[in-house]
This record gives C-alpha cells, sequence and structure tokens, in this order.
C-alpha cells in the first residue's frame, strides 16, 4: 500500500490557499520572517507588518495590516491573478511568510482545507 504522505506537492496557482483560508492572508509572521526581509532589506513587506508587544519578550506581528489605514486587509496584498486569468501568483513567492511556505503540510491537511496540490486531494 503506498503511503499518502509521500505525495509529491503541485500547487494548481487556484489561490484558495490566499482566497479562502483565513491564516493564509490575516494571520502572524514568525521572528525569522522579519529577520530574513530586514536582511533582505524587504521594508515594503515590513510595512504590512503591525507588532503588538504583549509583555517582556512576547510580540505577535500580524499580517496582513494595511500601512495607510492600519486596517486589517480583505485578501492577501501579495496575490496576484494570472494575466491570463487562469488562478493567481504569489508576488513574494521567494519570500513569502513561513507559515505561507508550510501550507499545506501533508496530504491530509490539504484535503482537510480544500487544496487539491496532492494528486487525489479533494475539496
Amino acid at each position: 500500500m503506498r503511503n499518502p504522505m509521500k505525495r509529491t506537492f503541485n500547487c494548481r496557482c487556484c489561490g484558495h490557499c490566499c482566497l479562502s483560508l483565513i491564516d493564509a492572508y490575516n494571520g502572524c509572521v514568525s521572528d525569522a520572517d522579519l529577520q530574513r526581509w530586514r536582511a533582505l532589506g524587504r521594508e515594503d513587506l515590513k510595512a504590512w507588518v503591525k507588532t503588538l508587544d504583549l509583555g517582556p519578550g512576547n510580540q505577535l506581528h500580524l499580517a496582513w495590516v494595511n500601512p495607510e489605514t492600519g486596517e486589517d486587509v480583505e485578501r492577501c496584498p501579495w496575490l496576484l491573478e494570472r494575466l491570463d486569468r487562469k488562478g493567481f501568483l504569489c508576488a513574494i513567492e521567494e519570500v513569502k511568510p513561513d507559515h505561507c511556505r508550510a501550507y499545506p503540510e501533508h496530504p491530509p491537511h490539504a484535503a482537510a482545507t480544500g487544496c487539491s496540490g496532492y494528486q487525489g486531494a479533494r475539496r
């Protein structure tokens, strides 16, 4: 019997993760994300993050918060519709947050959240 955990992920560029899953576009970014963006000079990304100080050594980095209004956005600001209108692309693919990079965690997670990137995963 084949191990379902060994399936290969192939992003379908459907945008489901960024459009439908609240954590994908309105969650938190890690300290490592902020450090990576700082090292790369990506002030454009950091501008969309609001850091809350929760006490000594405890910070929460909220993404994505409109830098002009201070309001949470309705969808990821880095999600771009393809020119052929047959899907979406991530404008920050190479530097996207760790939680985006890790999605989906495995085939059952994909199936449970509606991602069709693993062959056989269903929506």
